[in-house]
C-alpha cells in the first residue's frame, strides 16, 4: 500500500472506480466529468497523489481554471487537503511553500508568460487588462479614420452601407475587439483569397444551374406550367451563352424572371419540377451571390484596406497606452512561445504537470498553448507540436462536452471533443466519471430517459453526446419532483372587461404562488443533517436563459412577499429607488426643476402628504412649510430641508458612493422601506445602485456626469453589463441567468421564461476564409417573383446554416447545465405564443421547453399530464391587477384618508381654454391644390385604392416610405408584407395585395435606381426618420412643431432633407413649409448649411433642390 493509499484509508476517503483511474493516472488524460462527478475531488487528489508519492512538488504543478473563483475554490480545496495532513514531513514541506503553488486561471497564467517577453512586442511589461478602455480606444480609433476629411474609400463606402447608430457601437469596435487580437493582422492577400474561392464556388454552382437548366428544357408534357418553365429555362440558357460578363448576367439573374409558383399535378415532368424546384432556387440564389462579389472585387479591396489601417491604429494604441484585453493576453502568449524558444525551454522545465479544469469552455488558441507548455524537454520544434511531440505524462484535462455553454465567449466543444482522440492515439487516457453524487437517484433516473433523445446526433463535432448517469443513494424521507408549467397558445381575443396580464406576467404569478407553497407546507421537503426539512426561499434558484423578462419574476416575487436576490440588475432603472435618487440628485444640481422637487416630495425622503403638495410647490424656497401646513407634514419637510443643505455640502468634497450611502442611511429613506416587509426587495436595488456610483467614480465622472448617465437610462428595461455584487449571506430565491448557475447546485431548481427564443442578433460581419470584415456589398437581387435578397459579403455563399446548427446544439447543452443544477425537485416553466411554437414539418426545437415537451411527448396544447415523479400543469391567464394586489391598507383606513383630503380634491379649478401647444409639422401644411398642379402618371393600385369605401391613400404611402427607407438603409426586404400597415392588409384580398406590393416596390425602386440618388444621395451617410422638435408661430401663439425627416443626407459641404411624396399630382408649394420647417430645425441643431427637396416617387426625373432658409424658429 502506497502512502497515499494509506492516507486515503486513514481518512476514510472512498474514491469511485472512475475516480480512482482518473487520480492514478500517469499518461496525459482527458477526463469527460458529467454533472456532480466529483471533478473537484478527483483534481485535489491527484495534486495530493503526485506530491506525497514524490512525482512533483506543489509549485511544480501548474492547475488552470476557467474563472477566478473557481482558482479560488480549487486553491483552498487543495490547501485544505494538505492541512489536514500537515503532520508528514513531506506535506509540510509542501504546505510552508504552498504561496508559490500556481493555481490560477488560464488568463492569469497567460498574462504571466506575457510579461516575460512583452517588450519585443513593443509592450510594456506593466501592461493593464482593460476591457472597458480597449473598448473606449476602439471607438476613438474608428471615429477618426471616418472623421478625417481625407478618408479612403473604404470610409466612404462603410459609411453608406450602415446607419450611423450602427457602424461605430455595433460594426468596427466589436471588429476590433473580437477579432483581432495582438498581433494578429488583416491579411495582405485577403481579397484575393476570397474572391478565388468565390471564383471556384460560382463555377462549381453554374454548372450544376445549367444542368438543370438543360433538363427544363427538354421537358416534353404541354401542360401550361411545364411550357412556362421550359421557356424561362430556354430564355436563361441563352442569357447566360450571350451575357458578355459578370454585369450583365447578374442582371439577368437578379431580375424577376423565371420565377413560378411549386407545380401541383403528377405527371412526371410536374413531379420532376415540384421535386427540384427548391434546388434551382437555391442555385440561382447562391449564383447572384457570387456574382455580386466577383462584380463588387474594388468595394472588397476597399474595405479590406480600411479595416488594415483601422486595425492598424487600434493596436498602436494599445501599444502606446498598454491597455491590452484577455484575448490579446492569449494570443500574445501562444505566439511568444511559438517564437521564444528559450522562454518556452524555460516554462517546459518548470511545470512537470499542467491539470487544467473545465477544458470545454476553451478553444483551439488554448489547446495550442497547453501543447507548447507540454512538448517534450528535449524537443524545440517549429510551431505547434503535435499529440505525439508531447510529454507522456504531463496533461490532465477535465471537462464536460454536455456542460460547453459558452460559444459567445469564443470556445469550442469541438476542440474538447477531438482531444481525446488525439491524445489516446499516442498512449493517452480518456476517462469517464459516470457517477452523479449532486442529485437525487430519481431526478437522475428522469434525465436518462430525457436526454438521450434531446442529444440525438449523427456524430457531428459540434454535438455533445449523452450517456446514462449513474447514481447515489437516496437520502431517506425524501420524494424527488420535476414539474414543468406552461401557458399554452390561445388564439383568440382577450377578455375585454377584465384586461388579462402579459402571458409572461401569468408565468412568473404562477412561479410565485408554487414557491409560496414551497415554503408552506410538505409536499417540497429536501435533506439536511437533521433529516428532511421544509425548504427555506435561500434554497432556490430561479435560472433564466434571458433576463427580459426578469422584472414579471420580481413583481410576482413582491406580490407573494417572497424574498429573492438577483445576480443582473435588470429591472434598477425601473423602481422607485433610482428614480428618487436621480430626483434628490437633480434638485441639488438644478434647484429649479420642480419635477424633480415633486419626486423628491413625494417619494420616502419626505413623504408629503397630498393635501400639502400644491401648496409647498408654491412656495420660493425649497422644503419651506406653508402657512396652515399640518404638523405631521412640516415635521417632514424640516427634516427633508435640513438633510438636503448636509447634501449639498457634501457634494464639494465627497465621492459618488459616499453621496449614495448617505442618500440611503441618512435621509432615512432605508428606515421607511424596511418598515414594510412587502418592500425588503428594494434594500437590493440599493446595493446594486451603490455599486453603480462607485463604477462611475472609478471612471473619475462628476456628480453632473452620473446624473446625466441615470436621466438616460431611468425606464429603461436593460440589463447593466459587468454591474454585479457578491453578497455575503444569500437572502431569498437566487435569480440568476443559466450561465451564472453554472458550477452551482441548488436543492429546488426553477428553470423559468424556457419558452425564450434568446434574442436575435442582427448579422453585422462577416468571418470568411480567416478574415473578419465588415459588409461590403449592397446588391439587391430576386430569390422569388416578389421577394428579394441583398448580397452583403462572401460568407453568405458558403453559409449552410452551420450557424444555426450550432446554436441548436449549445441549446441542448445549456438544458442539460440547467436541469442538473438541482439537487432534489425541479420546476421548468413557459409560455407558448404565435412564434415560438416551431410549427412545421422538419422545424427543429428552438426553445428549451420545446426540446423537453418533444422529447417527452407532450401535447403543448393541452399541458396536463402526470407520471411518476413528472406533472405537467397548465398556467392559468390572471388580470392585470393581480400582480398589484397586496395587503395594503384596510378599507376603514383608507375611507379616513380620504375624508381628510376630500374638500381639496373638489375645489374647483377655473376652467382652462384647451388648445394644443404641439403639432406635428404636417398639421400645420395648408392643403388647398394650386392650379397649377401637375399630373403625375397613375398606377395599378390608384384605380384600386380609389374603388376602396375607407381611404387608404396615406396608408399606401406609409407603405411605399418604408419600402425607400428600408433600400436606402441597405436593409433585408425580406417579407414585404411586413412594412405594410395592417389596415391595407385587412383591406384587401391576396391579388389586390400583389397588385399593391408590385406597385410599391416599383416607386422605391425606381428612385433607387435613378441617376439622381445615385450622385446625389448613395455616395454619402444616410439617416431615416429623423425626428426633432422646434417652435414656431400658429394663430398668434408660438408653438412647437414635431417632425420626422424622411432622410438626411450628410454631404460634405451641406446637410440635404428629403422628404417623400406619393401623390397623383405634384404641387410643391403645397409642401415647401413643411421642408422649410425642417430645414430650420436641422439647420440650428447641426449649425451646417443645409438644403431641401420633395421627391415625387412617380417621377424622380425632376427634382427641384431648394438653398438656404430663414434661422427664425428655435429648435428644441
Amino acid at each position: 500500500m502506497t502512502r497515499f493509499e494509506a492516507m486515503l484509508a486513514q481518512q476514510g476517503t472512498c474514491l469511485d472506480p472512475d475516480q480512482k483511474a482518473a487520480v492514478y493516472s500517469d499518461v496525459n488524460c482527458i477526463v469527460s466529468a458529467g454533472a456532480g462527478s466529483g471533478k473537484t475531488t478527483v483534481l485535489s487528489y491527484r495534486f495530493l497523489r503526485l506530491v506525497l508519492e514524490g512525482k512533483a512538488t506543489a509549485s511544480e504543478i501548474l492547475t488552470l481554471t476557467f474563472t477566478r473563483k473557481a482558482a479560488r475554490e480549487m486553491h483552498q480545496r487543495i490547501h485544505r487537503l494538505l492541512l489536514s495532513w500537515k503532520d508528514d514531513p513531506v506535506i509540510a514541506a509542501q504546505l510552508a511553500q504552498f504561496d508559490q503553488a500556481p493555481i490560477s486561471t488560464l488568463d492569469s497564467f497567460c498574462s504571466s508568460i506575457v510579461r516575460s517577453s512583452s517588450v519585443s512586442y513593443g509592450i510594456a511589461q506593466d501592461f493593464a487588462i482593460d476591457d472597458e478602455q480597449n473598448l473606449a480606444n476602439a471607438r476613438q480609433c474608428a471615429m477618426r479614420l471616418l472623421d478625417d476629411e481625407h478618408r479612403s474609400e473604404g470610409a466612404k463606402l462603410i459609411s453608406t452601407l450602415y446607419s450611423p447608430e450602427d457602424l461605430i457601437d455595433s460594426v468596427l469596435v466589436p471588429l476590433l475587439t473580437q477579432h483581432y487580437f495582438l498581433p494578429q493582422k488583416v491579411s495582405e492577400d485577403a481579397q484575393r483569397i476570397i474572391i478565388e474561392a468565390v471564383e471556384k464556388r460560382y463555377e462549381q454552382v453554374k454548372e450544376s444551374f445549367t444542368s438543370l437548366l438543360l433538363r427544363y428544357s427538354s421537358l416534353g408534357d404541354s401542360s401550361k406550367t411545364v411550357q412556362g418553365v421550359r421557356e424561362d429555362a430556354v430564355l436563361l440558357l441563352d442569357g447566360i451563352a450571350s451575357s458578355c460578363g459578370e454585369e450583365e448576367l447578374f442582371a439577368l439573374l437578379a431580375s424577376p424572371v423565371g420565377f413560378r409558383k411549386k407545380s401541383g399535378g403528377k405527371s412526371e415532368d410536374l413531379l420532376f419540377i415540384k421535386d427540384t424546384y427548391d434546388s434551382y432556387l437555391e442555385m440561382r440564389r447562391l449564383l447572384c451571390l457570387a456574382l455580386a462579389v466577383l462584380n463588387g472585387r474594388e468595394q472588397l479591396q476597399s474595405i479590406v484596406t480600411f479595416v488594415q489601417q483601422l486595425v492598424e491604429e487600434y493596436q498602436m494604441e494599445k501599444r502606446k497606452s498598454g491597455m491590452l484585453t484577455f484575448s490579446d493576453v492569449s494570443s500574445l502568449a501562444v505566439e511568444i512561445l511559438k517564437e521564444n524558444k528559450a522562454l518556452r525551454k524555460y516554462f517546459k522545465q518548470r511545470f512537470r504537470y499542467i491539470m487544467i479544469d473545465e477544458f470545454q469552455d476553451n478553444n483551439e488558441q488554448q489547446k495550442e498553448l497547453l501543447y507548447l507548455l507540454a512538448e517534450r524537454l528535449e524537443s524545440e520544434g517549429e510551431g505547434i507540436p503535435k499529440a505525439s511531440d508531447l510529454e507522456p505524462d504531463k496533461l490532465f484535462f477535465v471537462g464536460d462536452e454536455k456542460q460547453s455553454i459558452y460559444r459567445f465567449r469564443g470556445s469550442d466543444v469541438r476542440v474538447f471533443k477531438r482531444l481525446a482522440g488525439e491524445l489516446t492515439s499516442v498512449g493517452g487516457k480518456s476517462i469517464e466519471l459516470a457517477t452523479n453524487y449532486r442529485s437525487e437517484p430519481a431526478l437522475i433516473e428522469w434525465f436518462n430517459t430525457l436526454f438521450p433523445s434531446i442529444m440525438e446526433n449523427n456524430g457531428e463535432a459540434y454535438e455533445a453526446s449523452f450517456s446514462s448517469l449513474k447514481t447515489r443513494g437516496a437520502n431517506e424521507g425524501i420524494t424527488s419532483t420535476a414539474t414543468i408549467l406552461i401557458k399554452p397558445y390561445e388564439d383568440g381575443e382577450r377578455d375585454e372587461e377584465e384586461e388579462e396580464a402579459k402571458d409572461s406576467d401569468a408565468e412568473a404569478y404562477s412561479v410565485a404562488c408554487l414557491i409560496r407553497k414551497m415554503l408552506t407546507c410538505d409536499d417540497y421537503l429536501i435533506p439536511s443533517p437533521n433529516g428532511p426539512r421544509r425548504p427555506k426561499a435561500s434554497d432556490i434558484a430561479l435560472l433564466l436563459r434571458s433576463t427580459s423578462n426578469q422584472l414579471s419574476f420580481e413583481r410576482a416575487f413582491r406580490n407573494q412577499m417572497i424574498p429573492y436576490t438577483v445576480q443582473s440588475a435588470r429591472s434598477l432603472m425601473l423602481e422607485a429607488l433610482a428614480s428618487d435618487f436621480y430626483a434628490m440628485l437633480q434638485l441639488a444640481l438644478y434647484p429649479e426643476d420642480l419635477h424633480a422637487y415633486a419626486t423628491v416630495l413625494r417619494s420616502p425622503f419626505c413623504k408629503l402628504s397630498d393635501a400639502s403638495l400644491a401648496q409647498v410647490l408654491d412656495q420660493q424656497q425649497l422644503f419651506s412649510p406653508p402657512a396652515g401646513v399640518g404638523e405631521e407634514d412640516e415635521l417632514r419637510l424640516l427634516s427633508t430641508q435640513q438633510f438636503y443643505r448636509s447634501l449639498l455640502q457634501a457634494m464639494a468634497s465627497e465621492s459618488l458612493s459616499q453621496l449614495v450611502f448617505r442618500l440611503w442611511y441618512e435621509s432615512g429613506y432605508y428606515l421607511s422601506l424596511t418598515a414594510h416587509p412587502e418592500y425588503q426587495a428594494y434594500r437590493e436595488h440599493y446595493t446594486f445602485f451603490h455599486r453603480l456610483a462607485q463604477k462611475h467614480e472609478q471612471a473619475k465622472h462628476s456628480v453632473s456626469q452620473f446624473v446625466d448617465y441615470l436621466r438616460q437610462n431611468l425606464a429603461q428595461n436593460e440589463k447593466l453589463d459587468d454591474l454585479e455584487v457578491i453578497n455575503e449571506v444569500e437572502e431569498g430565491v437566487q435569480i440568476m441567468s443559466i450561465h451564472k448557475s453554472k458550477g452551482l447546485e441548488f436543492p429546488i431548481v426553477i428553470v423559468a421564461n424556457a419558452s425564450s427564443k434568446g434574442r436575435a442578433q442582427k448579422e453585422k460581419l462577416s468571418t470568411f476564409k480567416g478574415v473578419a470584415l465588415p459588409h461590403y456589398l449592397n446588391q439587391r437581387f430576386s430569390v422569388t417573383a416578389t421577394k428579394t435578397e441583398v448580397a452583403r459579403h462572401a460568407g453568405a455563399l458558403f453559409d449552410e446554416g452551420e450557424e444555426q446548427r450550432l446554436e441548436l446544439a449549445e441549446l441542448k447543452r445549456l438544458l442539460y447545465v440547467a436541469l442538473t443544477r438541482a439537487e432534489t425537485h425541479l420546476v421548468v416553466s413557459g409560455t407558448f405564443g404565435k412564434n415560438n411554437r416551431a410549427l412545421g414539418e422538419g422545424k427543429p426545437a428552438d426553445t428549451l421547453l420545446l426540446l423537453m415537451t418533444r422529447s417527452l411527448g407532450l401535447d403543448i396544447s393541452n399541458p396536463e399530464f402526470q407520471d411518476g415523479l413528472l406533472t405537467v400543469g397548465r398556467i392559468a391567464s390572471i388580470s392585470e391587477g393581480s400582480l398589484y394586489q397586496g395587503e395594503g391598507e384596510s378599507e376603514q383606513a383608507f375611507l379616513k384618508r380620504l375624508e381628510a383630503v376630500q374638500r381639496w380634491y373638489e375645489t374647483a379649478s377655473p376652467a382652462l381654454e384647451q388648445k394644443p401647444l404641439r403639432y406635428a409639422v404636417t398639421s400645420l401644411v395648408s392643403h388647398e391644390e394650386h392650379s397649377v398642379a401637375a399630373d403625375l402618371p397613375l398606377f395599378a393600385s390608384d384605380e384600386l385604392l380609389m374603388s376602396l369605401e375607407q381611404d387608404l391613400t396615406a396608408s399606401f404611402g406609409t407603405f411605399v416610405h418604408a419600402l425607400c427607407e428600408q433600400m436606402v438603409l441597405k436593409q433585408e426586404l425580406g417579407d414585404v408584407r411586413t412594412c405594410m400597415p395592417s389596415e391595407l392588409v385587412k383591406a384587401l384580398g391576396e391579388r389586390e395585395l400583389s397588385i399593391m406590393i408590385e406597385d410599391g416596390l416599383a416607386l422605391a425602386a425606381a428612385f433607387i435606381k435613378s441617376g439622381w440618388y445615385q450622385s446625389e444621395v448613395e455616395p454619402y451617410p444616410v439617416a431615416a426618420e429623423v425626428g426633432f422638435f422646434s417652435t414656431t408661430e400658429h394663430e398668434g401663439r408660438k408653438v412647437v412643431v414635431e417632425g420626422s425627416i424622411d432622410l438626411l443626407v450628410d454631404r460634405p459641404d451641406h446637410l440635404l432633407v428629403i422628404d417623400f411624396k406619393t401623390d397623383r399630382r405634384r404641387d410643391a408649394e403645397v409642401h415647401r413649409f413643411q421642408v422649410e420647417t425642417y430645414m430650420r430645425a436641422v439647420k440650428r441643431i447641426y449649425q451646417r448649411p443645409v438644403k431641401g427637396c420633395i421627391v415625387y416617387l412617380r417621377d424622380v426625373e425632376t427634382i427641384e433642390v431648394w438653398e438656404g432658409v430663414d434661422d427664425d424658429a428655435d429648435t428644441l
